[in-house]
């Protein structure tokens, strides 16, 4: 796409999905292609707009701009573009404007993410970059040595980007590159005036962007937080795109300034309180527009009246769903059986066909009605109520069936069962602690927030279960030694953690986070929040314990002579 902005600027960007919007700013030498991945991931839930930058599909800026005119620049982006507020994400360079943008613009920008952002270069770096800066600018074009610097060798990724490298306008790279190398401090003290959440992502193998930059930027940031990615250099969008696009829409959670007046203590608590409510499971289903199937998990159902017969669930306003359910004349309930765990998790996560591996018939009024569900309603809209950041759908039951076949439960962040809950022993339940660079593997929980990787231990016993989670994960890691025993009294669970140091590997599901109690919020299990809260604690210390107790009480002992 493209328009002219005021004086004469075409501006060219990709833009894919509805609703909340997010802008993407590319780094020197790219273009707004660079962003695929996270453009088709992202624009299930958002309207996406991944910009090219002046020199780079656009018009150049006047000869001498500096990174502030970049900046001058996007913000003129956003007001054309008609976006009062928005998240905005940059990449190298465009890390740069974006953190320019929350800092000179902080009424136009929701959040801000920084992937693989410089930082206050020391002396020497900042002179080699100059250097670099003034050879491109003098017509020097050296394609082999960022190439080198931003991929493993062999890497698939390489020769797409040394493409667009080498069709660059050359002018308008040399431009770029030259308000790049001036750049890595104009907006730093900036940071400590950033309220909204902001989010600090490189690689560890990235050796421009350090690390360490993104520690000392999230440290700087009131509501920063850093994620680290292992095994990947600087264009891990491009490389290690899943694991990228999991932590920006993590990002995109969190609640932008202006949306929620609660602390984050005060959030993690009624979240807790909401939690010691046990609910069922369902799974909310409709037909689209064309005939398509599409579904949630949610938890927040209610019956409402049986004169006339209603009911009620409640749906996210950032639900990729949403326009359907809320425009939509019918949808039904699907509360789910004791045994259909699996169901609720496909339900919950971003897969592409929910459908494809459940079977299901259709309803009198077409809804989609799961086989082997406990019950279901099906109905028509009745009324959409406007709550907050959800939708209240109100549906008066047409029909509606009901089996023998005990439902799943919920509660204090995990699923539970009727039949778990009158067994006379616990049940083994372990988890996998992995742990790499301060920071540790968390997964989604099914249901809106995150925990660890976890199974119930089977005839194989508790360390092969473990291994067997990594193996899944796709990571180099071997449990390590026993980190936490406690008996889950509510849930009748007898838990086991394992601490596992993790040496490489890109997880195929969730995403590294930074080990901090900041950082830990949306572990929704109050028990493992608080055991990583004390693994934070005492990896900074390098003094560690097992714990033993309850799920709320207990004792630890200290691993005399031991470390992890």
């Amino acid at each position: 796409m493209s328009k002219t902005l005021p004086g004469s600027e075409t501006l060219t960007w990709i833009e894919a999905g509805a609703g909340e919007p997010l802008l993407l700013l590319h780094g020197v030498g790219m273009c707004a292609e660079a962003w695929g991945p996270q453009i088709e991931a992202l624009s299930q839930t958002h309207r996406v707009i991944a910009l090219n930058m002046p020199g780079h599909g656009s018009s150049l800026l006047p000869d001498g701009a500096l990174l502030p005119d970049y900046v001058a620049w996007a913000a003129r982006a956003i007001d054309s573009l008609g976006l009062q507020k928005v998240s905005v994400a940059g990449h190298s360079m465009g890390a740069l404007i974006a953190l320019g943008l929350a800092v000179e613009h902080p009424a136009k920008i929701a959040r801000v993410a920084l992937l693989n952002a410089v930082h206050r270069r020391d002396p020497a770096a900042r002179a080699a970059v100059l250097a670099r800066a003034e050879a491109i600018a003098e017509g020097e074009f050296d394609l082999d040595t960022p190439l080198n610097r931003w991929f493993e060798p062999g890497d698939p990724a390489r020769a797409l980007v040394a493409g667009w490298l080498q069709n660059v306008d050359r002018k308008g790279y040399a431009m770029a590159y030259r308000a790049f190398a001036l750049g890595d401090s104009t907006h730093a003290e900036g940071l400590a005036k950033l309220h909204c959440p902001a989010l600090f992502l490189t690689a560890d193998g990235d050796p421009n962007s350090t690390p360490a930059m993104a520690e000392a930027m999230s440290k700087a940031a009131p509501d920063g937080r850093v994620l680290v990615i292992p095994g990947h250099r600087h264009m891990v969008s491009l490389t290690a795109p899943k694991a990228v696009s999991a932590a920006l829409r993590d990002w995109l959670k969190r609640p932008a300034k202006g949306q929620d007046q609660m602390t984050q203590d005060q959030r993690r608590a009624l979240r807790d309180a909401f939690g010691t409510f046990m609910t069922g499971v369902t799974v909310v289903t409709t037909m689209d527009a064309t005939g398509k199937p599409v579904g949630f998990t949610a938890n927040s159902f209610s019956s409402v009246s049986l004169d006339p017969p209603l009911l009620l669930v409640s749906l996210a306003k950032s639900s990729s769903n949403y326009k359907t359910f809320t425009e939509g004349a019918h949808f039904a309930i699907n509360i789910l059986a004791e045994d259909q765990r699996d169901i609720s998790t496909t339900f919950a996560r971003p897969v592409a066909d929910r459908f494809a591996t459940v079977a299901w018939h259709a309803a009198p009024q077409a809804s989609p009605i799961l086989e082997g569900v406990a019950a279901w309603f099906d109905c028509t809209t009745h009324q959409v109520v406007d709550a907050g950041d959800h939708a209240l759908l109100i549906g008066r039951i047409d029909s509606f069936a009901s089996t023998a076949a005990p439902g799943l439960g919920y509660y204090r962040g995990s699923y539970f069962t009727a039949t778990a809950a009158v067994r006379t022993g616990p049940e083994v339940v372990v988890s996998a602690v992995i742990e790499q660079n301060g920071a540790v593997l968390l997964v989604d929980d099914g249901l809106g927030g995150l925990t660890l990787p976890t199974a119930k231990v089977g005839a194989k016993g508790a360390s092969a279960t473990v291994c067997d989670l990594i193996e899944a994960l796709g990571l180099t890691a071997a449990p390590g030694f026993i980190y936490s025993v406690f008996e889950d009294v509510a849930r009748s669970h007898q838990h086991i953690a394992f601490h596992c140091p993790c040496s490489g590997g890109t997880p195929t599901r969730g995403a590294f986070v930074e080990l901090s109690p900041a950082s830990l919020t949306d572990v929704t299990d109050q028990a493992l929040r608080t055991m990583l809260e004390r693994l934070s604690e005492e990896s900074a210390q390098g003094n560690y314990g097992i714990y033993f107790g309850n799920q709320t009480q207990g004792r630890v002992a200290r691993v005399s002579g031991e470390t992890p």
